[in-house]
């Protein structure tokens, strides 16, 4: 029998597991440029999500070339499956299907956190450097158009000859900071292994859940 992940599953797991902090050194310095990418690329999704002087269906494009521009995704993608992700070097066609899969069951998990966040501002706070100039955690908030709590967010952001990509947002999710990447991680590896390692299997399930996601995102907005 198929182990299948449900979205109450995996955040289940997600609160389950706790907070897994990423904890710098407390002398390490700040990173401006890694802080202006966050400022410059966050505001311009979230801009975009509010934005009702365009379709939902623009808006979704739109939302999903910012996010795959701001976002290590074929990295995040195959960190996701840890051991699992050996089965992509062996077969391009199933890595190429995983890649797409993932991407979109991402792009649609931010766009659900951050969709009742639509048309807010957001505020970098300070960053720490883990490895200097290369490794970097940016704080900030997201604060709502009309006022109100604001949403703290970090982001984990790598540099690479191409520039800074974020390989990891942490975001409070029932009154607990998740890293999603390394959440996501121990969800995907428990549903894999009562899988035998069906990775075709583990798509099959976040396209269903993407699928569930988007109708809820276009209710939300209709």
């Amino acid at each position: 029998m198929t182990a299948k992940l449900t979205r109450a599953a995996f955040f289940a797991g997600m609160l389950g597991v706790g907070v897994l902090a990423i904890a710098p050194e407390a002398h390490a310095a700040r990173n401006a440029d890694a802080e202006r990418y966050v400022q410059e690329n966050a505001s311009a999704a979230l801009r975009t999500l509010g934005d009702r002087s365009i379709s939902s269906a623009q808006r979704r494009q739109t939302f999903d070339r910012l996010m795959t521009q701001f976002a290590d995704m074929p990295r995040i993608a195959n960190f996701v499956l840890g051991r699992y992700g050996t089965q992509l070097r062996a077969d391009a066609a199933l890595r190429t299907d995983w890649n797409n899969t993932f991407r979109e069951y991402s792009i649609a998990v931010y766009e659900d956190r951050l969709d009742s966040y639509s048309g807010a501002s957001i505020r970098v706070t300070d960053s720490v450097e883990r490895i200097a100039g290369r490794d970097v955690i940016v704080s900030s908030e997201i604060v709502p158009r009309g006022g109100g709590r604001a949403l703290p967010v970090q982001w984990r952001m790598l540099r690479a000859a191409n520039g800074w990509k974020v390989i990891d947002v942490s975001l409070m999710l029932e009154g607990n900071q998740i890293w999603l990447a390394q959440q996501q991680q121990s969800e995907f590896l428990a549903v894999l292994g009562r899988n035998n390692g069906d990775i075709r299997a583990l798509m099959a399930n976040l396209r269903q859940l993407t699928a569930s996601m988007r109708q809820r995102i276009l209710a939300r907005n209709a």
